[in-house]
């Protein structure tokens, strides 16, 4: 089986599933989400360590569980009181770090980085399932930024020749850059359009969800350039690890809740 086969047949039974958790909602979606998040956890302290950091992997796991596990059961207050705490005590245990050739601070920085990058943007997978309509929200993120990274994807591997942030992905191009966001800007004005969206409405949160996913995309390739790695898992065949499934949409997400918070008033 070729990689491209590869890559279509992992990517199919990874959206089906996805789908049939976001359908069934509730506790398992919960568990599914605050699951996936800690193997992208691990990813990323795979990364930082590749990268000759040693990351606090109590820090980062255990904000990672805090933060979603304060979505469901906390309030704001007793979220902000408890990351405080928690920021407090965790700085504080490195100042024990003994060794001049370590970097505890940098470390540490590293680490809560990465909670708030995996752990806080997984949080607004739960935020936005729970919203009034949430399945029909959950199904617009997910559509757009499939559309949006595969139109990419074919585009760019049939037209692309311009580089499109060489510097931190030397494969992507303006040519695949701009067919990902004409399917996914394209897709979003259809879904939204069923959910009730003006055409204006559905427009600007099609080409946000679009510039989103594609700078998703550049942060996590971003942190792999850094580090040396070129992949940050192999759980997915002709995918990588699931934050190379899940970059784009870490994005997609937090600006669809976003949208329909502040601009929708949902």
């Amino acid at each position: 089986m070729s990689v491209v086969q590869r890559r279509i047949l992992s990517g199919v039974v990874f959206g089906l599933l996805t789908l049939l958790v976001v359908y069934l909602g509730g506790v398992l979606f919960f568990v599914a989400v605050l699951t996936v998040a800690m193997l992208a956890g691990r990813e990323y302290q795979r990364m930082i360590a590749q990268g000759g950091y040693r990351p606090f992997y109590a820090l980062q796991l255990g904000l990672t569980a805090f933060f979603l596990l304060g979505t469901v059961w906390l309030s704001p207050e007793a979220i902000l009181g408890g990351l405080t705490l928690i920021l407090i005590s965790s700085l504080a245990w490195q100042v024990g770090r003994r060794y001049e050739e370590e970097q505890p601070f940098v470390d540490w920085a590293l680490s809560l980085a990465g909670a708030l990058y995996v752990g806080w943007l997984f949080s607004h997978f739960l935020m936005l399932r729970g919203l009034p309509g949430g399945f029909g929200w959950m199904l617009l993120a997910l559509f757009s930024a499939w559309a949006c990274d595969s139109f990419a994807y074919v585009f760019g591997k049939a037209l692309g020749k311009h580089s499109f942030f060489p510097q931190i992905s030397p494969r992507k191009t303006w040519e695949g850059a701009l067919a990902g966001w004409v399917g996914g800007t394209g897709t979003s004005l259809l879904i939204g359009w069923v959910l009730g969206l003006s055409i204006f409405q559905a427009l600007t949160l099609g080409l946000a969800i679009s510039l989103a996913a594609t700078f998703g995309d550049l942060v996590e390739s971003m942190i792999k350039r850094h580090m040396g790695v070129k992949d940050s898992g192999s759980l997915l065949p002709g995918h990588g690890g699931i934050l190379d499934r899940m970059d784009s949409l870490l994005f997609v997400v937090v600006v669809v809740y976003y949208f329909l918070i502040w601009i929708m008033g949902n």
